[in-house]
């Protein structure tokens, strides 16, 4: 599957950004809604990241080197 390329340069000067607290409920639907929509993973985590939707990473998950 190929990967598909998006132009996300003009996505900060349209989107404006919230002021309020969203409820996680609400976060968790826009993260399906974005993923079922993606290409694949790697398209999935670039529209996340450019929405700001991506949950905080806890280092302390993560795998040690």
């Amino acid at each position: 599957m190929t990967s598909a390329a998006r132009d996300l340069s003009t996505l900060g000067e349209t989107i404006e950004p919230v002021v309020q607290a969203v409820p996680e409920s609400v976060l968790a639907r826009a993260r399906l809604v974005v993923a079922s929509f993606a290409h694949d993973a790697a398209d999935c985590r670039q529209l996340l990241e450019a929405l700001g939707l991506l949950e905080p990473v806890d280092p302390a998950l993560s795998p040690a080197e």
